[in-house]
């Protein structure tokens, strides 16, 4: 009669490496879709000129401007990234210039120039217009590609979780053909 081969060992080790998975994942995560907002104009992908108007509808958020009276994780506002990261979930918009040094807080620095010079804008509209957006390379090329990223602020300016809602344009400059 032939020895059983004994399956337990196989289920333990199963065991072990799930469990091992599961404290791998960072934790405070949501990992689900966030689908509350939707840009509305221009389409995904499409080809745009200048000056470029981009629209989004927002659904379950009230919108609260800096400094406004917060409702948890369902009110704040825009901030709007041109070819940009934007900063980690909880953290201020600030945090961009965490390592320039020119950038002192105590002279009010970042201010919306700053990071406007830096192709990040906060709104509390649910649109925005760009007279111009940065040239990706020297050469005159006929098409540029672009992302534009919207996230949620709280009225404190910190990011609101790690939803990030991108859209990528093709811009044709004019004089270019």
């Amino acid at each position: 009669m032939r020895p059983r081969a004994r399956s337990g060992g196989t289920g333990l080790a199963a065991a072990c490496c799930l469990l091992l998975v599961a404290a791998c994942v960072p934790q405070g995560l949501a990992f689900r879709v966030d689908d509350r907002l939707t840009f509305t104009s221009p389409g995904d992908r499409a080809e745009v000129s200048l000056p470029l108007t981009v629209s989004w509808e927002m659904r379950d958020f009230t919108v609260v401007g800096p400094g406004g009276q917060a409702s948890g994780s369902r009110s704040g506002y825009f901030a709007v990234f041109v070819d940009q990261t934007p900063q980690p979930p909880g953290k201020p918009l600030a945090w961009i210039a965490r390592k320039d040094r020119t950038c002192r807080p105590a002279d009010g620095c970042p201010d919306a120039e700053y990071l406007a010079t830096r192709h990040i804008f906060s709104t509390t509209d649910t649109h925005l217009t760009f007279e111009q957006l940065p040239r990706p390379s020297q050469d005159n090329d006929r098409k540029e590609r672009h992302s534009i990223t919207v996230i949620l602020l709280d009225p404190s300016g910190k990011r609101i979780g790690e939803s990030a809602y991108e859209l990528d344009v093709i811009v044709r400059r004019q004089g270019l053909s």
